[in-house]
């Protein structure tokens, strides 16, 4: 099992002037963080969720849009296998942020957290991602294959549980080891993936929960790591829930 990214969204009502509202933060953030500050031309009829700003850093992007705040960060591979120390993590690197950026007084509205987790193959068995997604149709899926090879899988549902909202996708991965070819003229390249060895296999689950419409959110911060908890608890109740047992490993 390996954490992937975790993705955190804190929502706002739209403030078109939101360059100005929070560029004394952001420099303030980036002073204090490091990082590069990268100002994105969007064009006016741009969508309000489109990031107008961008800070990134070594392991963590924030982009800031006219309605929300969008951290993405991963963990290291020393703690992307420990979903504890992963959401620890994860607030390490959210919460200065967020403290930051909280005196420009947005109207907050609600908070989500998506974490994508993979489940590796160990040893390698599979020969694609449909191969080992098999298994995961046969047990959760009642259609009958009638033997035929799976193409594709992917499965998502929602669910309310207490004051969050909580959405899982679940699909396959695969890695392959490709290589292009070099060559000293400009051309195009076409190859067949099939020819290259599988490097890695396995299932994925996106777990997506978050306090929408938020009625009883409370202050962003606190809503945060709350957030976070909860992906733990989830996380450790993750192959029951999805009637996985003995498959995510």
């Amino acid at each position: 099992m390996r954490v992937n990214r975790f993705e955190i969204v804190c929502s706002f009502e739209v403030d078109p002037s939101i360059v100005l509202t929070c560029g004394p933060y952001l420099k303030s953030l980036q002073q204090k963080l490091g990082g590069k500050l990268l100002m994105i031309n969007s064009p006016d009829d741009a969508p309000p969720s489109l990031p107008r700003v961008v800070l990134k850093l070594q392991d963590t992007i924030l982009n800031v849009a006219l309605d929300r705040f969008h951290i993405t960060t991963k963990p290291p591979s020393h703690v992307a296998q420990d979903m504890g120390k992963a959401v620890q993590f994860a607030y390490q690197r959210s919460s200065p942020i967020i403290s930051d950026m909280q005196p420009a007084k947005l109207n907050y509205k609600w908070s989500g957290v998506v974490a994508e987790v993979e489940f590796p193959e160990e040893p390698l068995i599979s020969k694609s991602a449909p191969e080992a997604a098999t298994p995961l149709f046969d047990r959760l899926i009642k259609i009958d294959r009638k033997d035929r090879e799976l193409g594709s899988f992917q499965l998502q549902f929602g669910i309310r549980d207490g004051n969050y909202y909580v959405n899982y996708t679940i699909t396959a991965f695969e890695a392959r080891q490709i290589k292009l070819p070099l060559s000293s003229h400009n051309q195009y390249i076409s190859i067949d993936i099939k020819e290259y060895p599988l490097s890695e296999c396995g299932l994925k689950v996106l777990i997506d929960v978050n306090n929408k419409p938020g009625p009883e959110s409370q202050d962003l911060e606190t809503d945060i790591k709350l957030l976070l908890n909860k992906q733990s608890e989830l996380f450790a109740n993750l192959a029951k829930t999805l009637n996985l047992e003995g498959i995510l490993k």
